[in-house]
């Protein structure tokens, strides 16, 4: 879910500068998904819309020797990801703009939209944007929050009105696509994602940064955990 509230930026860079993936995903699930993405033809190209750091696009392109583009909006996020493209030798390959998403009109191959539906609005209008840049034969590695449990009011509050796991997978249907793989973050990712993220901010050393940690645990393990889920789902247009 984005945050918008311009004080938290610091500690909202700390925590991602503190990731590998800014996401509830293993280091065997990105070799997995990376194995299942494999391009089925020649000259594929692969594009991150709301890249980030841009490391799953860059473990995608290295692994396939294919070329990728990102697109990230923030730019300290697309600073890494092209430091990290160099420090991977893929910088000649893999381009990184600093630029709105929602704006991004030119097709691929290959497209990951991790977590980053909300750059349309939606779900449902991201994955009809998503649908429409997925080229015919394509693949579309897409990612989204749902309840797998009944949600208390205060995190339906907070992460809104999120659907469960069928009704997102339908809807990804609806518009178009049709679910070659479909996975969930276990709650061991869900913890190591929860504990790197506030172990950044911890790094900061302040009381504020401490307090602030101290409260986003306190909402992890008494409010979402276990009841918040992340999908991962590979598409192909219908």
């Amino acid at each position: 879910m984005p945050v918008t509230n311009r004080d938290l930026k610091p500690y909202l860079a700390a925590a991602a500068a503190n990731l590998t993936y800014n996401a509830p995903l293993s280091k065997e699930r990105a070799a997995d998904l990376i194995r299942r993405l494999a391009p089925t033809g020649a000259g594929w190209r692969a594009l991150d819309l709301g890249c980030g750091n841009g490391e799953l696009l860059l473990r995608l392109c290295e692994t396939h020797g294919i070329a990728g583009e990102g697109v990230e909006r923030d730019a300290d996020a697309g600073a890494r990801a092209h430091l990290r493209a160099t420090e991977l030798g893929v910088a000649d390959r893999v381009t990184f703009h600093i630029a709105d998403a929602a704006t991004w009109d030119r097709p691929a191959d290959l497209i990951v939209n991790v977590g980053a539906s909300y750059i349309w609005g939606d779900t449902t209008q991201g994955l009809a944007a998503l649908h429409r840049l997925t080229v015919p034969g394509g693949r579309l590695l897409f990612a989204d929050s749902f309840y797998q449990a009944t949600p208390s009011d205060q995190v339906r509050e907070t992460f809104g009105d999120l659907p469960d796991l069928s009704t997102l997978t339908q809807l990804t249907v609806d518009t178009g696509f049709r679910p070659l793989h479909l996975a969930v973050s276990t709650l061991a990712e869900w913890d190591d994602f929860e504990s790197d993220w506030r172990a950044g901010i911890e790094h900061l050393g302040t009381p504020d940064a401490r307090a602030f940690t101290d409260q986003r645990r306190d909402e992890y393990l008494n409010g979402y955990r276990d009841i918040l889920g992340f999908g991962w789902l590979i598409l192909t247009p219908a």
